[in-house]
């Protein structure tokens, strides 16, 4: 269970620190990336022992001086700083199974980090710590658990059967209503949102399955709904709170700036669907062109969703006219 606790609370700290997101844009970009680089180092080579068989306090003792000693080079008092703390005291509960030196660690970060975001996730992680932090965590582990399992079980119900009905609030493909006006092709549904950066990272694999099927009765149309703000348009979020109609107009800018040749809509249906199950984003649904459910719960940015396999084979089934084959 604290395997899973730690992961849940710092693996985002990790992340950022090894990929370098977040950091303080006040921070020349020269010593920023110099620094990056160096976390990544350090970062990886932990990442690496951490699958040791017995791994040790000695056998971190290096990344453990390195990580020091960059916290003594920064001094400042900064969330990407605390970060660093953070990594020790994930090593020391999550790997060494060492949790008095974590909490000592975790406290120490609260003092010397104030204010900032890590600090307060230390916080969160010194309560789940308690027993009863411990036992909490497990009933939301449960949980968690037994609600993908329902999402499982409804997206294998879907399956064969006719695909709920979707009404189309906008759409950049003219004309389109409902999810009637697409029946007789195969059609492949991407529920997105603009703020969703995994859905954003999967555009440039979508955008060659699109030209894949440029010949074949396929639409891929990504879905959505109102959320509010317009995000990765701007450097900052655009506030549509108010103006639902400059949010759908502003789609067309969205998918100019990221690329997408494939139509978008907004459905009057929230993105996060319950009648397909959709519990994250991106998620791919594919319909036969009998209007039936053929797959859900795909993932754009796992090379095993093979969504191309996934729609030739019902161009097969359906014996329409497949891709042209490329030289």
């Amino acid at each position: 269970m604290k395997s899973r606790l730690f992961r849940f609370l710092v693996g985002l700290t990790i992340g950022c620190v090894g990929a370098g997101d977040g950091w303080s844009e006040e921070t020349s970009a020269q010593a920023d990336a110099a620094l990056q680089a160096e976390i990544a180092r350090i970062t990886e080579r932990m990442a690496e022992k951490r699958q040791h068989a017995s791994p040790t306090a000695e056998l971190f003792a290096p990344e453990f001086e390195e990580l020091d000693t960059l916290l003594k080079l920064h001094p400042e008092k900064s969330n990407e700083m605390a970060s660093l703390v953070m990594v020790k005291a994930y090593i020391h509960i999550e790997v060494l199974h060492d949790e008095e030196t974590g909490r000592k660690l975790l406290l120490e970060l609260k003092a010397g980090y104030p204010g900032t975001e890590t600090a307060v996730m230390a916080d969160r992680v010194l309560d789940y710590l308690t027993p009863e932090g411990k036992l909490k965590f497990a009933t939301q582990v449960a949980e968690q658990a037994a609600r993908a399992k329902e999402r499982e079980e409804k997206i294998a119900r879907l399956v064969g059967k006719p695909a709920p009905a979707l009404h189309f609030a906008w759409s950049s493909r003219t004309g389109l209503k409902t999810l009637d006006d697409l029946k007789g092709r195969v059609v492949v549904l991407d529920f997105f949102a603009t703020w969703c950066g995994p859905c954003i990272g999967s555009f440039p694999r979508v955008r060659e399955e699109v030209a894949h099927f440029w010949d074949s009765p396929v639409t891929f149309l990504g879905v959505t709904s109102l959320q509010g703000k317009v995000h990765h348009v701007e450097s900052k979020p655009i506030d549509c709170s108010r103006d639902p109609e400059r949010e759908m107009g502003l789609m067309p800018v969205f998918m100019k700036k990221h690329g997408i040749t494939w139509d978008v809509a907004f459905s009057e249906e929230k993105v996060f669907n319950p009648d397909y199950a959709v519990g994250g984003i991106p998620f791919v649904a594919i319909l036969a062109p009998d209007g039936t459910v053929r797959h859900a719960g795909l993932n754009p940015n796992d090379p095993n969703a093979d969504l191309v396999a996934r729609v030739e084979a019902i161009l097969r089934e359906f014996n329409l006219p497949m891709p042209t084959a490329k030289d």
